[in-house]
């Protein structure tokens, strides 16, 4: 697997260097952009991504030339994101995923996703799979993974690790992701984001699209977009 890798110091953000200089990278091979710091990281939603300089691994996979739809798009961020979460059971217990982007360890954020796509033709011809890892320190209320851990000794492990994942184009890869969502299955709050209604219930699918089903107590059923909708807390 032929995989060139380009290490920047300082990036306003690696998935916003990917897409703006995305007719200089080859379409034969997959690409890994890291990054030292960014100065204007982001998340799903425009949120921002605030990394420790030097602290955090900080890469966007581009894809070669491919002709994706939709469904195979959110297959590849489900396996890409199994792909991390495996990676970083390497290191400690209690990781799992938070939909539709997030990675904890136990109760806190420890690494950020940020899939993006750029069609053609009605198809996605490139990928990119950004994502920033808390390794040597990550601000107080999130998590990180060890002070000891030096984070461009990760780069090439992890690449492999998700671009082997991505290539195999797991049609069952939505099982697997759903099982790993540490509220899979356990009645949590909710707030829907579109009327202010707080509710309570349990996540019991997630569709190949990747929108939400959370079914409440009496067994009504709703489907959700990630801007639809926010998790609060695990009820009692």
């Amino acid at each position: 697997m032929i995989i060139k890798y380009i290490h920047i110091k300082e990036l306003s953000s690696t998935n916003s260097f990917a897409k703006s200089n995305l007719s200089s990278f080859s379409k034969n091979c997959w690409t890994a952009i890291t990054a030292d710091t960014q100065t204007a990281g982001r998340g799903q939603n425009n949120s921002r991504w605030v990394d420790d300089v030097g602290g955090s691994l900080l890469m966007t996979i581009i894809s070669p030339q491919i002709s994706w739809d939709s469904d195979e798009l959110m297959r590849a961020h489900m396996s890409g994101s199994l792909a991390l979460k495996l990676f970083l059971l390497g290191y400690k217990n209690d990781i799992t995923l938070k939909w539709p982007n997030d990675i904890l360890f136990k109760s806190k954020k420890i690494a950020g996703i940020l899939s993006e796509s750029n069609w053609k033709n009605g198809f996605c011809d490139r990928f990119f799979f950004g994502f920033g890892i808390n390794i040597r320190s990550a601000p107080q209320e999130y998590a990180y993974l060890g002070s000891d851990i030096i984070p461009n000794e990760m780069i090439k492990p992890i690449a492999e690790a998700v671009i082997s994942r991505i290539k195999l184009k797991d049609k069952n890869v939505r099982l697997e992701y759903e099982k790993s969502l540490f509220h899979w299955n356990i009645f949590s709050n909710w707030e829907n984001l579109i009327t202010g209604e707080i509710f309570s219930a349990k996540t019991s699918a997630i569709l190949e699209d990747g929108r939400m089903e959370l079914m409440r107590i009496n067994g009504q059923t709703r489907l959700f977009s990630n801007k639809e909708i926010r998790w609060l807390e695990e009820s009692n």
